[in-house]
């Protein structure tokens, strides 16, 4: 059993609720573009840099489809949702879990794959400047999720032994970069399938069935952060 003395959070999908707005952008550019598009396909993109999404896209298409084309298309899209809701939505519990974990004592990190200026606007759309005690961007390190730099760097930021870190996370890549790290990881699935899908003439070459499955390595899973602080205040944070 040990004492927690820092939550490291995602962000997209996992404090805020831009998963949605994401897929939403996905679905109206693959109509544009033609390209056939399920909830697996964000759920296999999601959390990775942007030069890792290009290099997802390819794996999923191949490399004579426009996905260069398509991408581009969908941060425009996206862009345009924000411009149009000009909000990114809390997730439910993480003003609970945060002010928990501060009121015991703890340390509260945002680790994303999320370019910097991207992370600080959507803090400041939700009123939340000022509440992270450390924020890391994944477009500055060395290699983006999969890979544990993000978890990793947040760890010696704060001078925490990763022992001591417990990672909060919605995608896949994510919860294998807190393996990769060796940071116990709390899965809150951010489910868009019922957003539907589009069947374009660019079709998947890779099978995506039972990607979710790969969720099982991490430690702990709760339907939302209020679910997840529950459970921890209960145990004071040692887990």
């Amino acid at each position: 059993m040990t004492k927690i003395k820092l939550l490291i959070f995602d962000m997209d999908g996992l404090m805020f609720d831009t998963g949605r707005l994401a897929y939403r952008a996905y679905l109206q550019s693959a109509q544009m573009h033609n390209f056939q598009v399920t909830a697996d396909v964000y759920y296999y993109l999601t959390g990775r840099t942007e030069k890792g999404i290009m290099k997802g896209m390819h794996e999923l298409y191949g490399d004579t489809a426009p996905v260069g084309t398509w991408r581009f298309e969908i941060n425009r899209s996206k862009d345009g949702i924000l411009k149009k809701e000009k909000r990114v939505f809390k997730k439910k519990g993480l003003l609970q879990i945060l002010n928990s974990a501060k009121s015991a004592g703890l340390k509260v990190a945002l680790a994303s794959s999320t370019s910097k200026p991207k992370i600080m606007r959507y803090l400041e759309m939700e009123e939340m400047s000022g509440m992270m005690d450390i924020i890391v961007s994944g477009q500055d390190m060395k290699q983006g999720k999969p890979a544990p730099d993000v978890f990793l760097a947040a760890s010696r930021l704060a001078e925490i032994a990763v022992e001591s870190c417990l990672v909060f996370e919605d995608s896949i890549v994510g919860i294998q970069a807190a393996k990769a790290a060796g940071i116990r990881s709390v899965l809150i699935e951010d489910d868009i399938r019922a957003l539907g899908g589009f069947d374009g003439k660019h079709k998947l070459l890779k099978n995506l069935d039972n990607l979710r499955d790969k969720m099982v390595i991490s430690d702990f899973k709760f339907d939302d952060l209020s679910q997840a602080e529950k459970y921890l205040s209960k145990k004071d944070y040692i887990i």
